[in-house]
């Protein structure tokens, strides 16, 4: 492939896509905050998924200026590059105020003294053990301190935020979302190659941004009339359950039917939650993965629903998975498929890998990495110290080196690199898992043997970053991939993201702050202010005070998903027929597929009739109707959340996450 020139993004293109950065960070906070007060509505989280409906919406326009602007005054317009690596700025910018970081920290910072009181006892239980420069408020005070109280109720008159309060913390945790995220960048940098180039993984969510930006306009062209056919249809859909928001009298279309509803006897009424759904963006993403993914995406959760018929024929008392909508069992399931997926990865990854092991000692030519982020040598030594670094962070807030190691480890190499995986080959949307290093703690020992000095700092850190990491990891690699179809210089790619990311936290902190002490957090999203900050403290409180032996189920449903997991690969490598994906036996019992393998389903029926009575032919022509119902959901997404910001008024459900 030839190498794009280093010079095809300008000096403006940075900054515009830091004006961007901010705007975007504006948007997502009040729609996700303000505009879903009392509740989570669907359609205003508009930076919650790893194709953020607010990217979208923005690229869109900034399409729509370079349209008449190339009329005016062509050089002025926008080229690919440029618009790609401010695509991928306004990612950033949009993820990060979200469940990237901001809207998860700050609550969890500051809502566990908010929430304490005498019934709990979390001040001495749990806050003892919480160092004082990791959270706003004195762990040594009393409960509803000043500045949860003003956080959490507003300001009164005459009052104002007490920024010297959470300078401190937010320097300490900046910290540790900047390794973080360096160490996701260097992670990413040495996988890119072997998943891009040698695996040829689909990156769904990266083909509709490039074809928005390639070198044609995105208004006209071939295929352009079956794209708007496509995006017309979730527009008048989502548009008319709009509607009937606001004029009750017009009809109404659902959009999931729930099928425990209409089961009212054993063994049908164990079975876990298991909607059908009309996600048309879902369904667009679905066309585009190979049969064999798009088959085990559908098929792998109706396969745990068996697992849970066939649990309650023999009697089997069912258990949930801490913190997630799924069973014990299956949950630990997940956990032994994910580390089997890690490990195949590294395996299958191997030819590669000794490739950038020669380079990063000097034995193979620079050609090799000259067009990544950053070299190979300077992204292993930076996963060295990130890593180190972020293991002592943890070990400083009080926890032990062991479960420090642990926790990071299982955090960063297990479960981020399994959702970025995800994002690549299946292009979920919402990369949400169902465990935590705490549940793997759990695979050889009880949980209350880490004891309260590690479960106090570590229900903190779960709550703000590890239960639900919708993070940059998966963006980093989607925007290496953008850069493909938009000729974007990497080394381009590196400098937009470095920059993007410190503009996106700093602007992210001062909005959630303004809102939140303006409005008073009690008013807002009930997730992000109310069950974020208990949720995780709660289950330390249970932890200590019930202080639970070891459980065997864990490693037994561990082992079973390991040993699983590693047949499905075992007969994927030896017949080409296989239709049984690994991903979707470790992503099967995760929310996201929970939701949408009806989806799934309908996307693998059209696209494996389309192939078999049409052939590839068929499958290319009718692709932009495709990214057009992708199209279409997230722009209606967008729309409608500026709808409900400007005039209040109720948006539709869009199920995106």
């Amino acid at each position: 492939m030839k190498e794009p020139s280093k010079s095809n993004v300008r000096g403006r293109t940075f900054i515009f896509g830091a004006i961007f950065i901010v705007i975007i960070c504006a948007i997502v906070s009040y729609s996700e905050l303000v505009a879903s007060r009392g509740g989570s509505v669907d359609s205003v989280l508009l930076g919650a998924s790893q194709m953020p409906p607010a990217a979208i919406g923005m690229l869109l326009a900034i399409i729509a200026g370079n349209y008449i602007i190339r009329k005016f005054a062509p050089r002025m317009k926008l080229r690919p590059p440029e618009l790609a690596a401010i695509y991928v700025m306004m990612m950033i910018g949009a993820v990060v105020p979200s469940f990237g970081l901001t809207a998860q920290l700050l609550p969890a910072l500051v809502g566990g003294n908010y929430y304490a009181n005498p019934q709990n006892n979390w001040r001495q239980l749990l806050f003892q053990y919480i160092p004082k420069w990791m959270v706003p408020f004195d762990p040594a005070g009393p409960d509803k301190q000043e500045v949860s109280r003003m956080y959490y109720e507003g300001l009164k008159y005459g009052e104002s935020i007490p920024w010297d309060k959470w300078i401190t913390p937010l320097i300490a945790w900046t910290i540790f979302a900047m390794l973080l995220f360096w160490l996701m960048a260097c992670i990413a940098t040495i996988l890119r190659k072997q998943w891009v180039e040698n695996e040829k993984l689909a990156f769904p969510l990266a083909q509709l941004p490039v074809e928005m930006m390639s070198k044609g306009s995105f208004f006209e062209g071939k295929g352009r009339k079956l794209m708007w056919i496509g995006a017309l249809i979730p527009f008048l859909f989502h548009g008319m359950n709009g509607l009937h928001n606001i004029v009750p009298n017009l009809p109404q279309i659902q959009t999931a039917i729930i099928l425990n509803h209409y089961v009212v006897t054993k063994p049908w009424t164990d079975m876990l939650y298991t909607p059908i759904t009309i996600t048309f963006s879902v369904l667009g993403f679905a066309y585009l993965l190979p049969l064999d993914v798009a088959f085990s995406m559908w098929f792998f959760p109706l396969f745990f629903r068996g697992q849970d018929l066939i649990g309650s024929f023999l009697g089997y008392q069912f258990e949930g998975m801490p913190l997630y909508p799924t069973r014990l069992y299956s949950g630990y399931q997940s956990i032994g498929a994910a580390f089997a997926v890690c490990i195949s990865i590294i395996w299958f990854a191997r030819p590669h890998l000794k490739i950038v092991w020669r380079r990063i000692k000097g034995l193979e030519p620079a050609s090799i990495d000259s067009n990544e982020i950053m070299s190979y040598r300077a992204a292993f030594i930076g996963i060295l110290i990130s890593f180190t670094l972020l293991v002592t962070w943890c070990f400083m807030a009080g926890m032990s080196l062991l479960v420090s190691f642990l926790v990071m480890f299982v955090f960063v190499f297990i479960i981020v690199v399994l959702m970025s995986r995800c994002v690549a080959e299946i292009g979920l949307l919402m990369a949400q898992g169902a465990f935590r290093p705490i549940d793997v703690w759990a695979i050889g020992s009880s949980r209350s043997s880490m004891g309260v000095s590690n479960l106090a700092p570590l229900a903190i850190i779960s709550a703000a970053l590890i239960r639900d990491p919708r993070t940059l990891m998966p963006i980093f690699l989607d925007g290496m991939k953008i850069s493909d179809g938009t000729e974007l210089h990497r080394k381009k790619l590196g400098v937009s993201m470095l920059i993007a990311i410190p503009i996106a936290v700093i602007s992210a902190y001062i909005m959630h702050l303004l809102i939140s002490y303006k409005y008073g957090a009690i008013t807002l999203n009930t997730w992000f202010y109310q069950s974020i900050p208990q949720l995780h403290l709660q289950e330390a409180q249970q932890i200590i005070q019930n202080r639970q032996g070891f459980d065997y189920r864990g490693p037994v449903w561990f082992g079973v998903g390991l040993i699983f997991t590693s047949f499905l690969y075992f007969m994927r490598s030896r017949f080409w027929w296989w239709p049984f994906h690994p991903l979707g036996y470790a992503a099967g019992t995760w929310w996201p597929l929970t939701i949408w393998w009806s989806v799934f389903f309908v996307g693998w029926l059209l696209k494996s009739r389309i192939i078999k009575y049409g052939g590839i032919k068929l499958f290319n022509m009718l692709r932009p109707f495709f990214l057009g119902l992708i199209f279409g959901e997230f722009f209606t997404a967008f729309m409608w959340a500026m709808l409900k910001a400007i005039f209040g008024w109720t948006p539709p459900s869009i199920p995106l996450t």
